[in-house]
C-alpha cells in the first residue's frame, strides 16, 4: 500500500470571511475536507496543512489560521508559503522525502491557483499525485463560474498533471 499523505491547501478563515465573495459549495467542500481528514487519522497516514502568507493574510493571525471548521489537530504537519506553489520556497519535498511518503493527494483552495500550480509543481518533481476531483474549490469571477473553473482545471490537470478520484472513490474503494 502507498505511503500517501494528504494535503491540505489554503483552508483558512480568512477564504471563508466574505459572504459577498463565498467558496463555491464551501459547506461540501469541508464535509469532504473532514471525511478525508477522518479517513487519513484512521489509516495513520500524515495530515500535511498549507497556509498562505501575504501582505493581507499575517502569519499567526485569526484569518491565517486553518479554518475553524476543519478538524486539525496540533500534530498534523503545518507549512507555510508565499506563493501558490506549495513547493516554492518551502521544505514540502524534504517533507514528504523524510517521511517517505510516494504520494500526495491534494485538496483545499483556490481551484486556479495553488491547487493547479501545486499539482503542476508535484508533477515536474517526480511526485504521484491524486486530485480529489470533489473537494477542492474557488470562487465566482468577472470571465467564468466557479463550477466551470473548477470542470475546467480537473479536466487539464487530470489529463496530465494527477490522477483524478472523488471523495468517495478514495474513502470507500481503496
Amino acid at each position: 500500500m502507498k505511503n500517501e499523505a494528504l494535503l491540505i491547501i489554503d483552508v483558512q478563515n480568512d477564504f471563508f470571511a466574505y459572504p459577498d465573495e463565498p467558496v463555491y459549495k464551501a459547506e461540501n467542500l469541508i464535509t469532504h475536507i473532514n471525511s478525508l481528514i477522518a479517513y487519513f487519522r484512521k489509516q495513520n497516514r500524515p495530515i500535511i496543512f498549507v497556509r498562505h502568507t501575504a501582505e493581507d493574510l499575517v502569519k499567526d493571525t485569526k484569518p491565517w489560521e486553518v479554518y475553524t471548521k476543519i478538524n486539525a489537530k496540533p500534530e498534523d504537519i503545518y507549512l507555510d508559503k508565499t506563493t501558490p506553489d506549495s513547493f516554492y520556497k518551502t521544505n514540502l519535498f524534504e517533507i514528504i522525502k523524510k517521511m517517505g511518503i510516494d504520494s500526495l493527494v491534494i485538496v483545499g483552495l483556490q481551484t486556479d491557483y495553488c491547487i493547479d500550480t501545486t499539482c503542476r509543481s508535484a508533477f515536474g518533481k517526480g511526485v504521484p499525485t491524486i486530485l480529489v476531483s470533489d473537494c477542492h474549490s474557488t470562487y465566482n469571477n468577472s470571465f467564468m463560474n466557479a463550477d466551470k473553473t473548477i470542470e475546467y482545471h480537473n479536466r487539464i490537470i487530470g489529463r496530465w498533471f494527477a490522477e483524478l478520484k472523488t471523495t468517495e472513490e478514495i474513502i470507500n474503494y481503496r
